[in-house]
């Protein structure tokens, strides 16, 4: 057991150095060209969401996917924030604020939607056909709202975009669905 925790320190502690010089590389290059923190703080904010990220799938004793999926989605809203921040700040001479008005709402959705089907794995322990199936079907109302809020337009302009998703969804959906017959049928 202790070889094994020291398996995992040893990785996480890797990984943790990978990752410091990663953002002290792109920082001094930055600070070279630009004479202060620009673009580096990008890059250190998705260095840590990754870190969030991998740091319950390699150290974490149980629900590892779980975990990192749950600071994914906590932690998302402010990635897409500082992103904001400094592409406003550093690189637009004209802000364009994207994040409330659109990404967090399409961020929430897609969340929801996520944590919608690992509820109804857990729950009903579906098998992965059948999960598939209805993880695709619960994205047919998600994609329509993404798409209208992310092109601006209400739900009949982009009647023909919607169509096209839609029926492709639903396609995938009851395949998921066949699959999910035909693996139950073979238990």
């Amino acid at each position: 057991m202790k070889a094994n925790t020291k398996k995992i320190n040893t990785i996480r502690n890797g990984f943790l150095i990978l990752m410091t010089v990663a953002f002290l590389i792109t920082l001094v290059v930055d600070l070279v060209i630009n004479r202060k923190p620009t673009w580096s703080v990008i890059v250190g904010s998705s260095l840590i969401l990754l870190g969030g990220i991998i740091s319950p799938l390699i150290s974490s004793k149980n629900k590892r996917v779980l975990r990192s999926i749950a600071v994914f989605s906590i932690l998302i809203i402010p990635y897409f924030m500082v992103i904001e921040w400094v592409t406003n700040t550093y690189f637009l001479k004209i802000p364009i604020y994207w994040v409330l008005p659109i990404g967090l709402p399409i961020s929430c959705i897609w969340i929801a939607y996520l944590w919608l089907n690992i509820g109804i794995r857990y729950l009903l322990h579906w098998n992965v056909g059948y999960c598939l199936g209805v993880g695709i079907l619960l994205a047919i109302p998600a994609a329509l709202v993404t798409n209208n809020l992310g092109n601006q337009l209400s739900l009949f302009d982009s009647s023909a975009m919607n169509s096209v998703v839609m029926i492709s969804l639903l396609v995938c959906g009851i395949a998921g669905f066949v699959l999910g017959f035909f693996i139950r049928s073979r238990k």
